[in-house]
């Protein structure tokens, strides 16, 4: 497995490759990979003919100053890198992509992309607009450098997919974008970086979320949007876990819905102690 850490280096890597007419699977993600990430891996390597793999963050997405997120790289060199880097080696990763985010962020400035119905799920959150465009801004500058054929993203992170999704069709990118399956531990439980914080009994706790989800599929009629999210929230705090939030949306458009009358999505945030972002979704067809 070839390890890049330049920009320069590695668009130099891809333009060989598209000289000797392969195709390129990219996958990003923040670090900290588990089985889940590498189930896109696998997607990748059976829809393109080289395999990259790259980490990408947003600097302002922790609200971490620049020192502060250099502190944060550095106890995720000292820790799990190496753990990463063998976990690629091992699903037959080609290249590990692992660039500076200074370097990446170094140029970028507003994009003219707009993706309303992300805008508005985000507004109210600690999710800021300012921070939402850098994301997009990090998205663009990836696609640019790396100049994928097919894009693998997962189901899980359904904001981010949609975004990905936006961006390549808005800029008219020759990019195929494959979503993957939720992976789940043997208790149903969304496969994710953060479930390593969890005790025990938080993680046998968190199921909620998946039981919850896979109950209210299984409703022969719906009542309003507001009982949906009384239901979902009621369901968590009785397994001792906060809602951070809700979105109930159309499946295609991600647009929140009034009622359910069409094919849906519904996406939940939940914190168990001080573990928070446990993300999980679940499309249903009424």
């Amino acid at each position: 497995m070839k390890i890049i850490e330049s920009i320069e280096e590695m668009q130099e890597y891809s333009q060989q490759i598209k000289r000797e007419g392969k195709t390129i699977g990219s996958i990003g993600t923040e670090s900290y990979l588990h089985e889940g990430h590498m189930s896109l891996v696998d997607i990748a390597r059976n829809n393109a003919d080289v395999v990259e793999f790259h980490l990408c963050h947003t600097l302002d997405y922790f609200n971490f100053s620049t020192v502060e997120y250099e502190k944060y790289i550095k106890i995720y060199e000292q820790e799990f890198l190496e753990k990463d880097i063998e976990l690629c080696k091992k699903h037959g990763v080609d290249v590990f992509f692992r660039p500076s985010m200074g370097d990446i962020y170094l140029d970028s400035s507003p994009l003219n992309i707009s993706i309303p119905v992300i805008d508005q799920l985000v507004i109210d959150r600690a999710d800021s607009p300012p921070v939402h465009m850098e994301y997009i801004a990090g998205f663009t500058i990836f696609f640019n450098i790396i100049m994928p054929d097919v894009c693998i993203v997962g189901q899980k992170d359904a904001h981010q997919t949609f975004t990905v999704k936006s961006i390549i069709k808005q800029l008219d990118l020759p990019i195929k974008v494959i979503t993957a399956p939720i992976i789940r531990e043997p208790n149903g439980l969304a496969g994710s970086s953060r479930n390593r914080f969890l005790s025990p009994s938080q993680r046998q706790e968190a199921t909620s979320i998946y039981q919850t989800l896979h109950e209210i599929s299984r409703w022969s009629t719906y009542p309003s949007i507001v009982d949906i999210k009384k239901h979902i929230t009621n369901r968590i705090n009785q397994a001792n876990g906060n809602i951070v939030h809700i979105d109930i949306c159309c499946a295609e458009t991600l647009k929140e819905l009034d009622s359910i009358n069409k094919k849906f999505i519904i996406i939940v945030n939940a914190k168990f102690g001080t573990v928070d972002y446990l993300i999980d979704n679940i499309i249903i067809e009424p």
